[in-house]
């Protein structure tokens, strides 16, 4: 299973547009991280076959979407978040404290606009950097093996 992972367009919506073209044939899932759901509303209605989860970003203004979210995909439990409530500026603490006791296998997150990688404590903690930046993440997940990594339009 292929999991493509973006955060933060802020309205560059071609670049992730240029991320969705690339991947689509070949992903079975997209997550969005937030800032940016009119974007991520716009790229539902131009590729409406793909699945698409997401949660809201701290520049998601009036968002009904969740401030975070624990999905199993390819038989791993995902918890997924924008950061912001998690205070990922300054520091994973909170983070992983959340994602060890929600028991996940894989922890996503964005708000820094920093691509970031890492294996702590059997977890794996991916954040994509910024869609604007042209940065996003891929996870695959084959045989029950997780590969994680950050790549670049």
């Amino acid at each position: 299973m292929r999991i493509v992972v973006t955060s933060d367009s802020h309205r560059r919506v071609s670049k992730l547009i240029d991320i969705i073209d690339r991947h689509k044939d070949d992903t079975q899932l997209f997550i969005n991280l937030g800032d940016g759901e009119d974007d991520v509303d716009y790229i539902e209605s131009l590729y409406p076959k793909i699945k698409i989860e997401r949660v809201c970003g701290n520049c998601d203004w009036n968002s009904m979407l969740p401030r975070q979210k624990l999905i199993t995909a390819g038989g791993k439990k995902i918890f997924f978040t924008h950061g912001h409530p998690y205070h990922v500026k300054y520091g994973y603490t909170e983070l992983e404290q959340a994602a060890r006791q929600m028991e996940a296998d894989i922890c996503l997150f964005g708000h820094t606009h920093r691509p970031y990688c890492q294996i702590t404590d059997g977890i794996y903690y991916l954040n994509p950097g910024a869609v604007g930046d042209g940065s996003y993440g891929i996870i695959d997940i084959v045989d029950g093996k997780i590969l994680c990594y950050n790549a670049s339009i």
